[in-house]
């Protein structure tokens, strides 16, 4: 039987707003957990700039997250302001333009609450690692597109155990995501060879393992993404019959699955 790990190459940070909103979040209790989270992804999908969150924080702040407590609810909104107010710098000590870095600590945060309350079937799985290359038997896998080599790409949280793999590439906003690989331009083209990297990953995986989910998640509540299903078919059409081998997920599938 064929042996599942990962290569890390370099762990991604996350910053401690971003840590310490998905750790008050995850400990919620089970019964409300979802609901605040599914708020949360609401109130993150509608203010995605500090102009945004100010206005919001103005009008509405007094009437969120009214199931409750309000010394829980005060945290809650004092950890939310730290994720959009709080600085933060590059690898090179430069400050990240903020609004920037409130759209990587969105992604960021959907990473960490899949990684704590993730896998789906927690029956089937030994090990997790976020960043993951996949390798099998001790070697990194090599996944292709016809002639091109689209190996050396990461997902973001992998969990795995004997004949099992169940990973996810967790996108803030899905249907932006791919309406970005729409565009004529490098980082379009990036969003393309990613949805190719992840289908033939899907499909290579299935050859070495019996049970493989490779999904592709949304943290914004909504299936508007699914008007794009033909344009991802045509881009994987590029590596063979254009059939999805991967899956897709939202916040709210996951939620219901896992709490």
């Amino acid at each position: 039987m064929a042996l599942f790990s990962c290569y890390v190459d370099i762990e991604r940070f996350l910053g401690e707003p971003v840590k310490e909103l998905a750790q008050f979040l995850c400990c919620l209790r089970r019964g409300k957990r979802a609901a605040v989270i599914r708020s949360v992804a609401e109130l993150l999908k509608e203010a995605d700039s500090i102009g945004e969150f100010k206005r919001i924080e103005r009008k509405r702040a007094e009437s969120f997250f009214p199931f409750i407590e309000k010394g829980e609810r005060d945290v809650l909104w004092k950890l939310i302001k730290r994720f959009y107010l709080k600085p933060s710098e590059n690898s090179s000590g430069r400050r990240i333009p903020q609004n920037e870095l409130i759209a990587l600590r969105k992604g960021r945060l959907f990473e960490e609450i899949v990684f704590r309350l993730g896998p789906v079937r927690k029956w089937k799985v030994d090990l997790v690692s976020m960043h993951c290359q996949p390798m099998v038997n001790r070697e990194r896998l090599r996944v292709r597109c016809g002639e091109r080599d689209l190996s050396g790409k990461n997902v973001d949280v992998v969990f795995w155990g004997r004949d099992y793999v169940e990973g996810y590439e967790c996108k803030s906003n899905l249907d932006f995501y791919i309406s970005i690989g729409m565009e004529k331009s490098e980082k379009s083209r990036k969003v393309r060879d990613k949805i190719r990297y992840l289908n033939q990953l899907a499909r290579e995986l299935k050859r070495h393992f019996g049970e493989v989910h490779i999904n592709l998640a949304s943290f914004f509540p909504g299936r508007s993404w699914e008007r794009h299903i033909g344009t991802i078919r045509s881009w994987l059409k590029e590596c063979g019959d254009g059939k999805v081998h991967f899956e897709f997920m939202t916040i709210d599938e996951f939620l219901n699955l896992v709490d």
